[in-house]
């Protein structure tokens, strides 16, 4: 058995900065999800997130999209935020969570699964010394990956907070776009919804766009993110 590391940020000659990626055990679980895995690995380098797409609802008429994900030590995790319209399922593979639903907190660790219903509040974060990985499924498919390549990829292009969160046009340029998908519980929905309607074409005019066709792109990934070896 080997120790490997992958999803380095990778500087302008294309070579992995240490200490940006993350390990696994080379005929570990993770390995062989690895191996499955269906698109590049995309990662929010400021806040230490990595995302490994496994399976896109294009592929399967619709029926699910599946990920794996990875926190950094003690990372926050997303803001609160629930789905309209689908349910989210999540599988702790390894690491310390906490998972917050409907504002009641909940312990995980590995083995444990947990399923949110859509329409329910939710958020999670890791909460050990080590990096924790996640199987994360959205049932039915929906856009939970484009929403994940077009912030990272923004990320990358420095344009988010070292929060991981974009500037206030451009926030609500996204939100409407994806407002189908995933939704920010702060400020209430019942707000930026109105504020989405009124600013978008304000922001628009501004030339802020929702996403980038780059971000959704392999080779995007591939000049910035070291990927594992097939």
């Amino acid at each position: 058995m080997a120790i490997l590391t992958t999803g380095e940020t990778l500087d302008e000659d294309g070579n992995p900065i240490p200490g940006t990626g993350f390990q696994y055990e080379s005929d570990g679980y993770v390995a062989e999800l690895l191996a499955q895995r269906v698109g590049p690995i995309i990662t929010q380098p400021e806040l230490g997130e990595f995302v490994i797409p496994l399976a896109y609802g294009k592929e399967n008429n619709g029926k699910l999209e599946r990920m794996l994900v990875v926190f950094s030590p003690k990372n926050k995790g997303p803001p609160e935020h629930f789905h309209p319209n689908y349910d989210e399922l999540f599988e702790v593979i390894s690491g310390d969570y906490v998972f917050s639903v409907n504002r009641k907190d909940i312990n995980a660790g590995p083995g444990d699964k947990l399923t949110v219903e859509k329409g329910v509040r939710h958020c999670w974060r890791n909460v050990g010394e080590d990096y924790g990985f996640v199987i994360a499924e959205s049932r039915p498919a929906a856009r939970m990956l484009e929403v994940l390549f077009t912030l990272f990829g923004m990320a990358h292009e420095g344009k988010l907070s070292k929060k991981g969160q974009p500037k206030f046009l451009h926030a609500i340029l996204i939100g409407r776009e994806y407002f189908d998908d995933t939704v920010q519980t702060f400020p209430p929905p019942s707000i930026t919804s109105v504020l989405c309607m009124l600013l978008a074409p304000f922001a628009r005019m501004l030339g802020y766009k929702s996403t980038e066709p780059r971000y959704l792109e392999d080779s995007f990934w591939e000049k910035r993110v070291n990927q594992p070896q097939k």
